[in-house]
């Protein structure tokens, strides 16, 4: 599968222009082609979510699907897996819906919920970013924001699963902290996110991960080159990082 490259004419296309395109002969809709573009190449180019497995159907949760860019790497990677994918943002849940209807059948069954992980349940505000990820309550200008159901990890985890992808903007470290069940996993992947001018939670997550018994590996994904001279920012972040953790007592 590797190899997939995106079409680098998403990059010349303006931002925040809602479109679609041919995705392996079947159609793809998005919000915004940047981001598109960079999701795209780090799913099916890098392949950052790709872990062993050697069974017939293994359990995947995606968590922050957006528009189904992982959930379609699982289940053309992984054939006969059970994903169940998450997604807050109501326009973008529906775009969604449309990209994985043709994708998934008793073979390939996909649960779509349109909702966040968080680390309580109950109604949370959300910020939109027009066709990019979106976020819990950090207050992003130019949006009011609007309501969405919240679960938490725990909820999902009542029977063992095999990886568990997570990209929350933010939310990773309560959810972490919320759960009691985080054993069930055997492969995780976290994007951290920490936001300029807030406290690190970094070393929570870890502290999450070890106490789970996981081994975790960290690559950052965005990271001032100068920070002592100048603090550069990335969506109001200031730092990104993938985390590949494995769980050692499974």
């Amino acid at each position: 599968m590797r190899g997939v490259y995106p079409p680098q004419r998403l990059l010349k296309a303006p931002r925040h222009q809602a479109g679609s395109l041919i995705f392996q002969g079947r159609p793809f809709w998005y919000g915004d082609p940047f981001s598109l573009y960079w999701s795209w190449k780090e799913i099916f180019w890098d392949e950052v979510y790709r872990f062993p497995c050697s069974k017939g159907s293994p359990r995947i949760i995606d968590a922050g699907a957006n528009l189904g860019l992982a959930t379609l790497f699982f289940l053309q990677k992984y054939p006969g897996c059970k994903v169940t994918a998450l997604e807050p943002d109501p326009k973008t849940f529906a775009w969604l819906e449309k990209n994985l209807s043709f994708w998934g059948d008793q073979k390939n069954p996909v649960q779509l919920l349109c909702a966040a992980l968080a680390g309580s349940r109950g109604p949370r505000q959300f910020e939109d970013r027009g066709g990019d990820a979106g976020r819990l309550g950090k207050g992003l200008k130019d949006s009011d924001g609007l309501q969405v159901k919240c679960i938490v990890l725990d909820d999902l985890l009542d029977e063992p699963v095999d990886f568990l992808k997570m990209d929350l903007e933010g939310a990773e470290t309560e959810v972490l902290e919320s759960s009691q069940n985080l054993g069930q996993v055997e492969f995780l992947f976290v994007e951290h996110h920490s936001f300029a001018h807030q406290s690190r939670t970094l070393e929570r997550v870890l502290r999450c991960l070890t106490s789970a018994g996981f081994c975790y590996w960290l690559k950052p994904q965005f990271a001032p080159a100068r920070p002592w001279e100048k603090i550069e920012m990335n969506e109001g972040m200031d730092l990104q990082v993938n985390i590949f953790a494995r769980n050692m007592l499974r």
